[in-house]
């Protein structure tokens, strides 16, 4: 499909050069498919991922023509470097509109658009280790205070996700950009929270200020962004990448949702008890409010009929 050769990298031509064993095809396979994440995972990660050992990795990346998985990887790492260096956070909208439509093409069709989201959205959810989701998940469930915040086109996405997150973590706050974007709320931080951000290209200056505030105060400080190249994963303990480019001139923050979807799906077990109790009381006050199906069929005018 349109928009998977940007997901190829530099280690799809010499792999066409190369004799490869059936594992070693694996390993090609993954790597392919997932540049952004082999370019920042060990040898062994990447085994794990795979199924095959250590040494298979090593093997795999002697074979296409490197000293090592060292050097594979910083390969990898300059091949995403060198895709970026137009600088996706520095088009103007009009450019990314245009650059989104070359690549992807109109959108229009609803075929084209439900295959390009289910592209993006099976990626994001596999391109993210179980590692990473599990110290994201720890990382909120150890805070005393989570505070959450997503700017412009991450806001929606960052609401969704502090909406649940309050049924199961004691104190959550959700950041709006207001008072100096976002500061005055963030200012309460400390080395016991912990900062949610959410984020996608364009980058601002003052998102990097946000996360420079929570990491000066010692909070740990959970990134969910659409690429290992935005400045700000320098400033995060944690990062998640979500794929947002689609066709439109809007980024798509479908796999942005997925992403927080699953990690509230993690954090759930842990917090059992505190959902079942939070859902008796909120039945409690709101059974009185529901509207019975028989009711609300009561009175219906059909179409065309006077009442």
């Amino acid at each position: 499909m349109k928009g998977e050769s940007r997901m190829e990298n530099v280690v799809a031509e010499r792999v066409k050069k190369a004799k490869l064993t059936k594992s070693q095809r694996k390993i090609a396979e993954y790597i392919i498919a997932n540049p952004e994440l082999a370019g920042r995972s060990s040898s062994l990660e990447v085994a794990r991922a795979v199924g095959v050992s250590d040494v298979s990795v090593t093997r795999f990346a002697r074979a296409i023509g490197y000293p090592g998985f060292t050097e594979l990887k910083n390969d990898i790492y300059d091949s995403l470097t060198a895709q970026a260096a137009p600088g996706a956070g520095r088009l103007t909208l009009n450019e990314r509109f245009e650059a989104n439509r070359a690549e992807f093409g109109s959108g229009s069709a609803r075929e084209e658009f439900l295959k390009r989201q289910m592209f993006s959205l099976e990626r994001s959810l596999m391109q993210n280790s179980e590692a990473a989701y599990e110290q994201f998940v720890n990382a909120v469930a150890e805070a005393r205070t989570c505070f959450v915040a997503g700017f412009r086109g991450c806001y929606g996405a960052a609401q969704h996700f502090a909406w649940i997150l309050n049924v199961l973590v004691d104190d959550v706050r959700l950041i709006g950009d207001v008072g100096m974007g976002g500061v005055d709320s963030l200012m309460k931080i400390d080395g016991s929270g912990a900062f949610v951000f959410f984020s996608a290209s364009r980058y601002y200056k003052s998102d990097l200020r946000l996360l420079r505030l929570a990491r000066s105060h010692g909070a740990r400080v959970c990134l969910i962004t659409d690429s290992v190249l935005s400045p700000l994963v320098e400033y995060a303990d944690v990062v998640l990448t979500a794929e947002v480019r689609q066709a439109s001139f809007f980024n798509s923050t479908t796999a942005m949702n997925a992403i927080g979807e699953y990690l509230l799906t993690l954090l759930t077990p842990r917090r059992l008890e505190r959902y079942r109790a939070h859902a008796r009381e909120r039945d409690g006050y709101t059974k009185e409010l529901l509207v019975d199906p028989g009711e609300a069929s009561t009175g219906v005018v059909s179409r065309g009929e006077k009442k």
